[in-house]
């Protein structure tokens, strides 16, 4: 009995250190496995972080270009309304002279 007590003492201990023996490169595996998600989370939210700055940048390039081109035709529309303003405004001179030529030739085919 005394060597049964023995061997049973023994296997016992066997099953436990190979138990903890397994335990070692298991924890080792989910300590690395861990690590890897942090660092493959960490990339994801870097390129995540990147690709939302492009799209801040595209966004805020693409609101400047629309006010440049707002400026740009609010500018054509006021030029061609002076150019506008100009022709009708020489036009209307040219009516008036017009007008004080005929009527002074008026008065002098009258006077004549």
């Amino acid at each position: 009995m005394a060597d049964q007590g023995v061997v049973k003492t023994t296997v016992t201990w066997a099953a436990n250190l190979t138990e903890k023996a397994m335990g070692v490169p298991l924890g080792a595996a989910r300590t690395i496995r861990d690590e890897a998600f942090r660092a493959a989370s960490a990339g994801v939210d870097w390129a995540e972080g990147i690709n939302q700055a492009s799209f801040r940048v595209a966004r805020e390039m693409l609101q400047r270009m629309d006010k440049l081109s707002r400026d740009a035709v609010d500018g054509l529309e006021s030029a061609a309304g002076a150019a506008s303003r100009s022709i009708r405004g020489s036009g209307e001179g040219e009516a008036v002279a017009a007008g004080t030529k005929d009527s002074s030739q008026a008065s002098q085919v009258v006077a004549a």
